[in-house]
This record gives structure tokens, C-alpha cells and sequence, in this order.
């Protein structure tokens, strides 16, 4: 600034020092900065300074509690902490395994079920599977008195049969790979609808998970019912040939 003034004529710099003076000295020295910095650039400054003072106080750290009381234990257990009410839990990765709910895993409960293949059925939206048994799949082909006939569909139309009006009184046994619930379950006849579909010849006992209706297959496959009138693949081989 004082260096500009030198290059400035005597008598203008003169009257220049004359009006600083005469000036208050608490606004001189806004005018000098003024003179050295653009005028937008002040303001600016200004604003830059005051935010640059409020972030480093720091924001407030997070507080950090326990969740309420009112917490489910297997939440609790899983290691999962309670979102807030109004916001959405969002997990990145694997998600921990789910716990089984007394639900899925005992007790006795009644239904109205609609089929969904030999082995399966559903209600209100949800799948259930039946215990001990594997029936053929819906696209699955068997061979009777030299003939071709999706074993799968008779295997469904068959259980429809042994529902009657679909109300089941059933006991949850566990959970599948697909999340399903594992039953065993009675019609209002009280005929258990698994060992009807072996002992008919229109599913298997599976013995990779029990051994319950082994007796049922038997009688079936003596007296030829079923799928035991012909040529099949048990289902489980049928799924591995098919990459399932």
C-alpha cells in the first residue's frame, strides 16, 4: 500500500494522508485491507473464517446406550443393535443366520393349505415342507408300461386328494436351506399326509433326514403303487442331474 503511494503525484498524496487522518481510526483499517484485497474477496473471508472457527470445535461425539429393555433376545443375541423407530436397517455383506423362532421349530399349529407339489405346501404365502419325504418334481418324467407321464403333476394331484378341504393340524420340526418350515402334519382326518404319499407310491421316504415312513415305501413298492408301477429316478437323483 505504501509502496502505491510513492508512484502517486506529491500533491495527491498529500491529501490522501490529510483525509486518513481526519478520518475515525476504528474504520481505517477496512479501507486498508480493502485497498489491498478485490472488494468481493473481503465477504468471502470473512465467511471462510467463521466456518473454519465453528468446525474445529468438532461436531458432538455420538452418545452410545444399551438397547431398551423391550429388545428380542435372539436380536439381542445376533449382535444386532435396535435401529431407530422410522429407520430403515441396512446390513452390508452377510447377513448373520437368521435364529429360529419358537414358531419354526415346535409347537403344533392349525392351517389351511393349498398344494404346491408332492412334498410342499403353502399357506397364507409361506411354504411349508414335509418331513421324511421326497416326492417327485413337477417336471419330472416317469416311464409306466412302456409310456412317458410327469410323475411330478400325478405326485401333486395326490396330495391334493389326501388334503380333502386343506385343513391341516401341523408341527414345525425345523428350517430348510430355503427357509422354509419342516412339517409334519395331519388332515382333518387326522391321516398324516407325508406317510399317505409314500404308502400311495407318490413320494419316498427320505432317509437322509428320517427313517419314519421306510415301512410306508415298502408296502408300496411290493404292491406296485405309484411311481412303483414303472420306471423312475428317485428325485433326489433327478435334482443333481439337473444341477439343483
Amino acid at each position: 500500500m505504501f509502496r502505491r503511494r510513492r508512484t502517486l503525484p506529491p500533491e495527491l498524496r498529500d491529501a490522501l494522508c490529510a483525509a486518513e487522518r481526519a478520518a475515525p481510526r476504528r474504520g481505517r483499517w477496512r479501507r486498508h485491507l480493502s485497498m489491498l484485497l478485490p472488494g468481493a474477496l473481503v465477504p468471502s473471508l470473512i465467511i471462510l473464517i467463521g466456518y473454519f472457527a465453528f468446525y474445529h470445535q468438532g461436531a458432538p461425539e455420538p452418545v452410545v446406550t444399551n438397547g431398551p429393555a423391550s429388545v428380542p433376545a435372539a436380536q439381542a443375541q445376533s449382535g444386532i443393535a435396535p435401529r431407530p423407530a422410522g429407520m430403515p436397517r441396512v446390513i452390508y455383506g452377510n447377513a448373520p443366520p437368521a435364529v429360529p423362532t419358537a414358531a419354526q421349530t415346535g409347537g403344533v399349529f392349525a392351517v389351511r393349505a393349498v398344494v404346491v407339489d408332492g412334498d410342499t405346501v403353502s399357506t397364507g404365502g409361506e411354504r411349508l415342507r414335509l418331513n421324511g419325504i421326497d416326492a417327485p418334481e413337477m417336471a419330472q418324467i416317469c416311464e409306466r408300461d412302456g409310456a412317458a407321464y410327469r410323475c411330478g403333476e400325478q405326485a401333486r394331484a395326490a396330495l391334493g386328494r389326501i388334503l380333502g378341504s386343506g385343513a391341516l393340524t401341523c408341527q414345525a420340526i425345523g428350517v430348510d436351506r430355503y427357509d422354509r418350515r419342516v412339517v409334519r402334519c395331519v388332515n382333518e382326518d387326522g391321516q398324516d399326509i407325508a406317510g399317505a404319499m409314500v404308502a400311495a407310491g407318490w413320494a419316498m421316504a427320505y432317509r437322509q433326514y428320517a427313517l419314519d415312513y421306510v415301512p410306508h415305501e415298502d408296502e408300496a413298492r411290493t404292491r406296485g403303487r405309484g411311481i412303483w408301477a414303472g420306471r423312475f429316478e428317485p428325485p433326489w437323483d433327478w435334482r443333481r442331474r439337473q444341477g439343483y
